[in-house]
């Protein structure tokens, strides 16, 4: 669809992005002097003649209803609103039963469609069920009545939403994939080899402990002096990028890290609080690290490898197994690092696994980066398609 900014020397009230072939002014009100709202408390004894019920609660997918048995005419389509959210949503049974917290929503002359995207671009912050709906109604908006156009808007805007769910799906779907080949592709329990294997490979895959491959050290025990620049000082909730906005000094820095020091290619794994979730170093830049990480520096083993087995199934269990639950918060000791029991296959194999791993994670970062755009595109284009 084609869009374009209108001409600011006509003082027209319009949005600033149009398609082009709409000219006329838009109208105001307040959502509350056009918006319907509809119960179906009444429904609770349901002819049988209506067939399935699908009884919809706050929380639930909504879903476009029926009142009294007959859908809603094309331009009162409906809106299921609860709990701070709106969502439109085809009928999957003949008719439905809304609950306590969930209000239908329709305005008379509003394409169904378009009615979502106008209450998506007015929407309130978060307020509670009850306060949200009744700044909602307060909310003064901006509409055109021209029908086709609302059409396009509306249209425009499902467009939108069906990519951002299509790469929402993708990523679901590469989420459940790797979930399932970190159990597949590591051997269980007392078993040498695993269920899933590239081809080549062929031989037992050998026991060992997690200190026979790796050397293992802890952060500082002390809150350092922060600074405003120098050496990243990253703790257990940085574990996922290694970013953060604390930084130490460079002179406290080699007094702490002088032996222990964080390089391209160890393996941060958080063992205080959140246990055994593992972040392979990819910067060369020094780095600082709290007690709630362990550093890892592998000498018998591929940090790629290393840092995707301890995600698995089996050494999640055995880390488990060493935490200290008592604790709180929760942490497992070093010593008891040393111990986690390992099942590792020859080098060349390893590298194999740990390739592969990454690049199913590179795929997954990339589809969240694009759901992140679309998400961000929509609200832009949501600020700027409506006044």
């Amino acid at each position: 669809m084609r869009l374009k900014v209108k001409n600011n020397k006509k003082k027209l009230k319009a949005p600033k992005l149009r398609f082009p072939e709409f000219t006329d002014d838009w109208d105001k009100c307040e959502l509350g002097e056009i918006l319907k709202t509809h119960s179906f408390r009444k429904y609770l004894s349901i002819p049988q003649t209506y067939g399935d019920i699908e009884i919809i609660q706050q929380g639930d997918k909504p879903i476009l209803g029926y009142s009294d048995g007959k859908p809603f005419t094309e331009y009162a389509d409906i809106i299921l609103f609860g709990d701070h959210t709106v969502s439109l949503y085809k009928p999957t049974k003949p008719f439905f039963i809304a609950t306590d917290g969930v209000k239908i929503l329709s305005a008379d002359g509003f394409d169904g469609q378009y009615l979502f995207a106008t209450l998506e671009r007015y929407k309130p912050e978060s307020q509670g069920y009850k306060r949200h709906f009744t700044i909602l109604k307060n909310k003064g908006i901006w509409f055109t009545k021209n029908k086709n156009e609302q059409f396009k808007i509306g249209s425009f805007f499902k467009e939108i939403d069906q990519l951002i769910t299509l790469n929402q799906n993708k990523i679901s779907h590469i989420k459940d994939l790797k979930a399932g080949l970190l159990q597949k592709m590591f051997p269980k329990n007392g078993e040498t080899k695993p269920e899933i294997r590239f081809d080549g490979f062929t031989g037992d895959w050998k026991e060992c402990k997690l200190g026979d491959v790796v050397d293992i050290f802890d952060g500082t025990h002390q809150t350092p002096e922060y600074t405003n620049s120098g050496v990243k000082f990253v703790s257990v909730e940085n574990i996922r990028n290694l970013e953060t906005k604390k930084y130490i000094s460079q002179k406290a820095y080699q007094k702490e890290y002088s032996n222990k020091q964080a390089e391209k290619g160890d393996v941060l794994m958080t063992r205080i609080g959140d246990i055994g979730t593992a972040k392979i170093i990819e910067s060369t830049e020094p780095l600082a690290y709290y007690v709630t990480l362990a550093l890892l520096k592998p000498k018998k083993v591929n940090s790629n490898f290393l840092a995707w087995l301890i995600g698995s199934s089996e050494i999640q269990k055995n880390i488990w197994k060493r935490t200290l639950h008592i604790a709180f918060p929760k942490k497992i000791n070093l010593g008891e690092i040393n111990k986690i029991e390992l099942t590792i296959p020859n080098i060349s194999e390893q590298k194999k696994i740990g390739k592969f791993f990454s690049q199913l994670d590179n795929l997954l970062t990339l589809y969240q980066c694009k759901l992140e755009h679309l998400q961000e595109q929509k609200k832009s284009l949501l600020k700027q398609m409506f006044i």
